[in-house]
């Protein structure tokens, strides 16, 4: 018996094993790979549906309030009406929290991927240009509240009264989310 050449062959086969074993795994991991990143494109999708219908919502909510609140202001009921009014600027608020909350997950679904789908692709660029748009209308929406605001209580010192309305407060401030030099929905 040749133990050189039992010795190559079982080399020879280790070898092939090992290569075999080794496209095997490679392959099963590709696939794998596969797997994983069309279970995110459903997540985008999915995410990016519920960030669509919170945008639809707030954009109703906005639509409401102008019709039937912010443009109509008149000085002799407008310090009656305060507390209302600011109570549906809060509940305009929550629906601007919301968004974030959606932001916050497609910022982490989306950030530097590239998917394999151009509709998530879209959707991945899409949603801060929109989530932009929406803060900026927001913060458009209370700055006009309060200068309102300012307007009538300059009127109530002009009569001498003591009556005076605060202005609505928030943290929020015009954002360029997407980072193109603009701030879209900005309209002051």
């Amino acid at each position: 018996m040749d133990y050189r050449k039992l010795a190559f062959g079982m080399l020879t086969l280790s070898f092939i094993m090992i290569i075999s074993g080794s496209v095997s795994s490679f392959v099963l991991g590709l696939k794998q790979d596969r797997e994983e990143t069309y279970k995110r494109v459903e997540i985008v999708n999915d995410e990016f549906e519920v960030f669509s219908a919170n945008t639809s919502v707030f954009e109703s909510y906005r639509d409401e309030l102008y019709e039937n609140t912010l443009s109509s202001f008149f000085y002799d009921t407008m310090y009656q009406e305060d507390e209302l009014v600011k109570n549906k600027l809060s509940n305009y608020e929550q629906l601007v929290d919301e968004l974030a909350k959606n932001v916050s997950v497609l910022d982490k679904l989306c950030m530097d991927v590239y998917y394999p789908s151009s509709d998530v692709n879209s959707k991945c660029n899409n949603y801060r240009s929109i989530y932009e748009q929406v803060i900026n209308y927001f913060v458009t929406d209370i700055h006009v509240y309060n200068g309102n605001v300012e307007k009538f209580n300059e009127y109530q010192q002009g009569l001498g009264s003591f009556i005076r309305i605060r202005n609505y407060s928030t943290e929020r401030d015009f954002i360029d989310y997407n980072n193109d030099g603009n701030f879209d929905g900005k309209e002051e």
